[in-house]
Formats: structure tokens, sequence, C-alpha cells
């Protein structure tokens, strides 16, 4: 039989895989780093339940390294970590903009017998000026 053995799954690769998905490479990446097409990678996630758990274990070990090391900072006096964890986790109270919301009514509107007016040209800035 011609062609490449079979990949095997053993607790090497999947060490392997948990830690590069860790670092942050996504499927493609370390796909790359472990010499496999994106192609077996997906077929071998499908076959084996444990592919999978590396992948998704190593990516929250990740998560959980930064955001550690994020709150550690913000905690330590880091303001840039203290801004950026405050808005990412409290959000409703922390934005740089607040949305404004069109509630249709305008706080200066214009009386009904001042827009009348207007739409009749009865009122002008001449006899505005007269009466002063």
């Amino acid at each position: 039989m011609a062609g490449r053995p079979p990949y095997k799954i053993t607790d090497a690769i999947c060490a392997q895989i948990e830690m590069l998905a860790a670092q942050g490479l996504n499927e493609k990446q370390i796909c790359h780093v472990i010499g496999w097409s994106h192609t077996t990678f997906i077929k071998k996630k499908r076959e084996y339940l444990k592919l999978m758990e590396c992948l998704k274990r190593g990516q929250a070990k990740g998560i959980a390294k930064v955001t550690n090391s994020l709150f550690t900072n913000a905690t330590n006096g880091d303001t840039t970590a203290q801004i950026w964890y405050l808005k990412n986790r409290a959000s409703e109270d922390w934005k740089d903009r607040r949305e404004n919301i069109n509630d249709n009514t305008n706080k200066h509107s214009f009386s009904d017998e001042l827009k009348q007016a207007l739409l009749n040209d009865d009122y002008s800035a001449d006899s505005e000026t007269e009466s002063d």
C-alpha cells in the first residue's frame, strides 16, 4: 500500500495541539505546525472526540491565562488594564460613547400656531423687528 501512513492520535499529539491552541493558534496554524492538512484535522476531530477536547481545553487554558494576567495587572494599578477590563466586563456603565435613542420627540418643536404661520408665510422677520 503506497501513500502516507495513517495519522495516529497519541497523547503527545494531543498535548501539542492543546499547547498550540492555548497559545492562540487557530486550527489551520496548528495543522501547519503538526504537519497535517486542515481537511485531515477536520476528519480526525469528527472521528476522535479526544482531539476536539484537546483543542477546546487548550483554547480555554489560553484564555484563562491571559484573563488572569489582565486581572492581576488591573488590580495592581495598571490603568490601561483597568479601563480595558471595565469596558469589556461592565460595558453598560463604562462606555466611551452612549447610544442615542430616538424616541421621536423633539424638545425644541415649534408650536402648532408658529408652524401654521410659517407654512402660510404670515410670519416674517420684518414684523418681529418692528415690534421691538
